[in-house]
């Protein structure tokens, strides 16, 4: 199957070179997962809502503050409301009110959580609540450790899925207030310092995110605080929809947008699958490709099975689908 070239899809290259990265020995790219990525789960019962993603969560937020917000501005007013959540019914309540809105239990592991920790990764971070990532385990391809507290992090092994920012049904705080946010790189060091660690070592890629996530922003400048101009390339993938002087400001922060928008054909994937069939095509990219012919190693997604579903894929983005 012939690889799509470059010109082909502007972002190409980027891809190449974190796949590259991928399969190095020992891995040299980790990977950061955002909300996004929870709406690959599959739901226990056909009535439960989705997964909610940040401006669900400010939606519900102020409906439950009988107040109104700016439709503008709903990832990062999130955090205001949550902080206004808590001072008006305190934290435990909080806390019950994400649990509620999560619904961890109505949601099983999608075939994408489990092709993702099926890569080798040096480490999985996340800063989702939900349990979906360490209920695939085990994966006979990479034997992860679970770390949900930073005091875990020198016990834990990697390949590592660390829970950055919380972990249902029990392991608080969840990270969601402003002030949170603005605690957070001296109540949690050793989680930004290891971050900040795989960021300087290996190839970071972040999946789930959208390009105003505040979770994603906010890592972002943590990082830059502490590194300056020594801040590392990362890369921000998915179907993405970048505007052109969005895409410009996240490259003036060292961040390279994988943005499936961009394909050439990509009005030929149908609206409702466009960011499943995304996040689909980045792993099965990254999960196979010319360095494991030039290496020799064996790779289990280098299955028949699995390149006939990437040739649909590609497929799909020259031709229109059915």
């Amino acid at each position: 199957m012939r690889e799509q070239r470059s010109d082909e899809f502007p972002d190409q290259l980027h891809i190449n070179h974190v796949r590259d990265a991928l399969w190095r020995r020992p891995g040299q790219a980790s990977v950061m997962i955002g909300s996004g990525f929870s709406r690959n789960a599959r739901k226990n019962r056909p009535d439960a809502p989705d997964i909610p993603l940040w401006w669900d969560l400010a939606d519900a937020l102020a409906r439950s503050l009988s107040t109104s917000r700016d439709q503008g501005a709903r990832e990062i007013q999130a955090l205001d409301l949550a902080q206004e959540y808590e001072r008006a019914f305190g934290r435990a309540r909080l806390h019950q009110f994400l649990i509620e809105s999560v619904r961890d239990d109505d949601f099983s592991p999608g075939k994408l959580h489990r092709r993702l920790l099926k890569l080798p990764w040096r480490d999985v971070f996340t800063t989702n609540w939900d349990t979906l990532l360490e209920r695939c385990l085990p994966v006979p391809e990479q034997a992860y450790s679970v770390v949900t507290s930073a005091d875990h992090l020198p016990v834990g092994a990697p390949p590592r899925i660390a829970k950055l920012h919380g972990s249902l049904p029990g392991t608080f705080p969840l990270i969601v207030t402003s002030q949170d946010y603005e605690t957070y790189p001296e109540q949690f060091a050793p989680f930004v310092n290891t971050v900040q660690q795989a960021m300087m070592e290996t190839v970071f890629l972040l999946l789930g995110f959208s390009g105003d996530d505040p979770n994603f922003r906010r890592w972002l400048g943590w990082v830059r605080e502490n590194l300056g101009n020594s801040s590392p390339r990362v890369y921000l993938a998915g179907w993405l929809g970048l505007t052109e002087s969005l895409r410009e400001e996240l490259r003036g922060k060292d961040v390279v947008a994988i943005d499936l928008a961009r394909h050439p054909q990509a009005e030929n994937w149908p609206e409702p699958l466009r960011h499943t069939n995304a996040v689909e095509w980045i792993l099965l990219s990254l999960g196979h490709g010319p360095i494991e012919r030039r290496t020799g190693q064996a790779v289990s997604c280098q299955s028949a099975r699995v390149y006939r579903r990437y040739s649909v894929l590609c497929s799909a983005f020259r031709s229109a689908v059915p």
